[in-house]
């Protein structure tokens, strides 16, 4: 009997063992399902932080890509519930003293990833007057916001506000200006467009097209005579508008302040055969020691260049090949046209054209009156080079710059140029963008 209750109570110690073996081998398995639970949620926290400071560090890696790349999109695994970083536009923000080989990814560039359109993460986005509907401050939330004016003492754009992560209100465009709203991860751009200098350091629009500067075209009721020779009832009645240091749409950056000498007056109309043009420059200098067969060198003296694109600057195709150092497609294609015209100092017209095509097939008449202090620059551009039919509504681009570097300016190294607005095109970072559009009436 004994031995009995021996065996029983054996067995029953075993069994207690086995149940107290099994517990704690369950207790085990969740401590380490716990254990590996609390890991995918840090694996996951330093995914998430990992993804932060890869979309703050994300100017960082851009500036470090090539300018090519510039409108590429940084993707994100969206597989793993992440949504995909924005598409960069080949527009940006360039700021600090003109420098044509500035690029997207400079350092001291700004990058874009819209213009005039919704707010998302990661965006940048740009808005001008043009807009139809701009964020609020709800939508904001979590968006930077700079604002900037063009100043014509400055010659440029500068930054007149900026209001932080979290303090912006609804947006207002400044009437002669834009505003950039910026998303919090994207903190490296947030950073430049708060350490620019208000009303100082100028900023640059790059592949934006300025409106401000369009004009319409009457057709000529009667062709002006192509000869150099001013004739105010020829083209009085095609004024576009005067040159000189008071018209906001005129930059005199590269003369000595306040010594804004030169002035001018511009014409443009149209026939079935010609697009017309006449400068009328009044200035006390005029220096331009070449002769015909070397017209290319004008541009260090006194005399106008011109662009003339067969596309529309506030078109797709301009918008898309704006940044003459990047993509020089326009001019191989032969959309864009440059051209030089001057009156040399043996008032003889000399000109020249660069580009698809090198040998000038219009019509072109220039000369210098020192006792007038005035010089007339008259051309006419074909149609049949532009391959445009000429028609009420056709929409171009046509700017021009007026160079006033004299002798004494010459010999110092110092070049004088009077520009449209952020080069017009011509001069400066040639940002085709910024040609005016004409529309032919």
């Amino acid at each position: 009997m004994k031995r009995t209750f021996a065996l029983l109570l054996t067995f029953a110690l075993l069994l207690t063992a086995a149940c107290a073996f099994a517990s704690c081998g369950d207790a085990g398995e969740n401590a380490e399902s716990t254990s590996s639970s609390s890991a995918a949620t840090s694996s996951s926290s330093s995914s998430t932080a990992s993804s932060s400071a890869a979309n703050s560090s994300s100017a960082s890696s851009a500036d470090s890509s090539s300018a090519a790349s510039s409108s590429t999109a940084t993707s994100s695994d969206t597989s793993s519930g992440e949504s995909a970083a924005p598409t960069f536009l080949n527009n940006f923000l360039s700021f600090g003293p003109v420098d044509t080989k500035v690029t997207a990814t400079s350092e001291n560039s700004v990058r874009l990833t819209g213009i005039d359109e919704g707010l998302a993460e990661g965006a940048i986005v740009l808005y001008t007057p043009d807009c139809a509907e701009t964020p609020t401050a709800e939508e904001l939330a979590d968006f930077a916001v700079a604002l900037f004016n063009f100043d014509h003492s400055a010659f440029g754009y500068v930054k007149t506000g900026f209001q932080a992560v979290g303090q912006a209100t609804d947006l207002e465009v400044p009437d002669d200006g834009f505003a950039v709203a910026a998303h919090k991860s994207q903190d490296v751009y947030v950073k430049r467009l708060e350490s620019l200098e208000e009303k100082k350091t100028t900023v640059f629009p790059h592949g934006l097209h300025l409106s401000a500067l369009d004009y319409t075209v009457k057709k000529a009721t009667a062709s002006p005579t192509i000869d150099g020779n001013f004739n105010e009832s020829e083209w009085s009645a095609y004024r576009i508008d005067d040159v000189d240091a008071e018209n906001d749409l005129w930059s005199y950056d590269q003369f000595d302040k306040n010594d804004y000498y030169a002035t001018g007056r511009y014409y443009v109309t149209y026939d079935d055969e010609y697009l017309y043009l006449c400068v009328v420059v009044s200035s006390p200098y005029h220096y331009c020691p070449i002769a015909k067969d070397k017209a290319n060198d004008m541009w260090q003296y006194e005399c106008i260049q011109v662009k003339v694109s067969a596309e529309a600057p506030d078109g797709d195709y301009i918008l898309e090949n704006f940044d003459h150092v990047a993509n020089n497609k326009a001019v191989n294609e032969g959309v864009l046209h440059a051209y030089g015209f001057a009156a040399n100092d043996q008032n003889e017209t000399c000109f020249y054209e660069t580009g698809k095509i090198t040998t000038f097939p219009g019509i072109a008449g220039c000369s210098r009156d020192d006792s007038a202090q005035q010089t007339v620059y008259e051309v006419g551009f074909p149609w049949s080079e532009l391959e445009l039919t000429p028609e009420a509504g056709l929409r171009l681009g046509l700017s021009f710059s007026i160079n006033s570097t004299n002798a004494e300016d010459f010999t110092k190294g110092v070049f004088k140029n009077i520009i449209y607005r952020c080069g017009g095109g011509v001069i400066g970072r040639n940002d085709w963008s910024k040609i005016p559009v004409i529309t032919l009436s």
